[in-house]
């Protein structure tokens, strides 16, 4: 038997746990440099204006040695230093301008880069602004110094032209009071934080401008240099919990599932129906577990039943116990037929009838919850011969029960389903399943639903007639490996009504030799429902118009039809 599937559950599982880890790690690590960040730029908002005023303090003071002064005591420093009068820091701005640098000027230079160094900055300049013949200030700017941490520095004398903080600037030179111009989101000034102050002459007027700028990115990198162990204890927490969870899922979920697949496997192989090796590995105490339990009360039922049959010898006493295996295989896999089904539920009616087990078909139909709102209704036909199509169709259910259990939708329950049954060894390559897999989401009001092989259901919205519905696909479930089944949905109001039907009923041949159709069948079902409201009469007035259609001509096939109405 081919085992191509064997595995790929564990990769998925992998594949989204890996996902998880990688989103819950990327969104701490986010929310954890943001928050740092926007604290790391408050605190730079903050130092950068007594950064900016350490500058226009030395350009007035050049033999003063101010590298030892940091960011975080610029300001400390400030408070504490005292002068009595200011040194003409204009006057030697402009005699450097037009005459050239002196001792002062290169021992204010080499101030500012030891400077920029200790408070780590991004730069630190000094600057003019050209006037006009009033006097008032230019948008044209010719630099005098400029420290900085990387890149070409401007010389002296240098015009680098108009400047885009220069509403910022004009305040500084009007207001004589330093500034902040906060440019984290101007993509023109290059994510920069820039501070300018005041540079003034004796008599207190503003001849020019000391700045400190700091950069987005020595910001971010300081953030990460600041918390790295943060980050780096994070990650780890995540991926230990990540391996946890991951041995956990492995242990409780894909070994057992594994487990039980192959116990099934093996099962369906044995040719005789005569071995079976009960699963008593998988104590899960879950669902899990129930299922196991549950599949080896049907094998050992089917093994019982399929050596009860070869002690038969005569031709008529094995046809008579293939139908009896089959009806009591078929009843165990339906659901209850007793109405209504679920009598404590007031949000929906369901009622299912199933008659004629005959010797070369098997239809079934069976409902379950996979939670309290979430009812599952599987109705379904084998293709085959004798006793294999009633043994497949029990496998059939069993793995559409195990899949849908896994929280996956119809779509998904198919395809799982039909690739599962594929991968089996069959003797009978005709052997296939076709099968309605609706998912009733009984809180939200609707209903997914997947038709692989089977008649049109019966839909009726109220004030409405029945009508028959066009989702179906040709293909039947095991019978081409890796088919995309397509999955409708239907908004399910209050007293919404759904028939789902085996072909036995639409296929039913009368004394004529033609077939009732299921046009007759929509046809009938909405004359019965003019007068009847509950489900159980409006599906035994069905079977009474079948039984009248079919005269004295034999039964040929079973049938089995389940109503379901919605109440919300």
């Amino acid at each position: 038997m081919k085992n191509s599937k064997k595995g790929r559950l564990e990769k998925k599982v992998t594949l989204m746990m890996a996902i998880l880890f990688l989103i819950a790690l990327s969104t701490t690590f986010i929310s954890i440099v943001g928050m740092n960040f926007e604290k790391e730029l408050n605190e730079k908002r903050n130092n950068l204006m007594y950064c900016a005023e350490m500058v226009s303090l030395a350009v007035q003071y050049p033999d003063k040695n101010f590298s030892i002064v940091t960011e975080s005591g610029a300001k400390r420093f400030l408070d504490s230093y005292s002068y009595e009068e200011l040194s003409k820091g204009c006057d030697s701005i402009d005699r450097w301008l037009n005459e050239g640098e002196d001792g002062d000027y290169k021992k204010i230079n080499d101030n500012l880069n030891k400077l920029r160094s200790s408070l780590d900055v991004s730069e630190l300049f000094v600057y003019k602004a050209e006037t006009d013949s009033s006097g008032a200030i230019q948008n044209d700017f010719v630099m005098v110094f400029d420290a900085r941490a990387s890149g070409k520095a401007f010389s002296r004398g240098d015009n680098f032209g108009k400047s885009a903080a220069f509403n910022t600037v004009n305040k500084v030179y009007q207001t004589g009071e330093a500034q902040l111009e906060d440019s984290s989101g101007n993509n023109k000034t290059r994510f920069m934080l820039v501070a300018y102050s005041p540079v003034k002459d004796e008599a207190g007027k503003v001849c020019a401008i000391a700045g400190a700028e700091v950069s987005l990115k020595s910001i971010m990198a300081s953030v990460f240099k600041d918390n790295w162990f943060m980050l780096l204890d994070e990650a780890v927490d995540f991926l230990l919990l990540a391996f946890a969870l991951a041995f956990f899922i492995k242990k409780s979920i894909i070994t057992p599932v594994d487990t039980l697949s192959k116990h099934m496997r093996n099962f369906v192989s044995d040719e005789s129906g005569l071995e079976y090796t009960p699963i008593n590995e998988i104590k899960t105490n879950d669902e899990l577990e129930q299922m196991c339990d549950d599949f080896n009360a049907l094998a050992e039922r089917i093994v019982d039943y399929t050596k009860d049959i070869q002690e038969k010898t005569a031709e008529q006493e094995h046809i008579k116990a293939d139908l009896d295996v089959a009806s009591q295989i078929r009843s165990i896999i339906s659901g209850k037929t007793s109405y209504p089904a679920f009598p404590e539920r007031t949000d929906f009616d369901l009622c299912l009838s199933m008659k004629h087990t005959i010797n070369n078909k098997c239809s079934f139909a069976n409902y379950f919850f996979v939670d309290t709102n979430r009812l599952y209704i599987v109705i379904g036909e084998a293709l085959g011969s004798n006793l294999a199509s009633i043994i497949f169709s029990a496998l059939s259910l069993s793995y559409i029960k195990s899949t849908a259990k896994m929280g996956l939708e119809p779509y998904r329950v198919a395809s799982e389903v039909n690739n599962n049954l594929c991968s089996i060894e069959k003797k009978d390559r005709g052997l296939t399943i076709g099968a309605v897999i609706a998912e009733i989401d009984l809180k939200q009001g609707v209903m997914r639903y997947v038709n692989a092989g089977m008649p049109p259901l019966l839909i009726k919205n109220p004030g409405e007639s029945f009508a028959l519905d066009k989702a179906s696909l040709p293909f039947s479930l095991g019978q081409m490996h890796g088919v995309a089944f397509q999955q409708s949905t239907l908004s399910l109001s209050q007293g919404s009504t759904v028939l789902f039907t085996s072909y036995g009923v639409s296929e039913t041949v009368g004394s004529t030799g033609s077939d009732y159709s299921m046009q007759k069948l929509l046809k009938n079902v909405n004359e019965i429902t003019g007068g009847v409201y509950e489900l159980d009469k409006i599906i035994q007035g069905v079977e009474e118009d079948l039984e009248k259609f079919r005269g004295d001509a034999p039964v040929k096939n079973d049938t089995a039809i389940l109503g379901f109405r919605y109440f919300g």
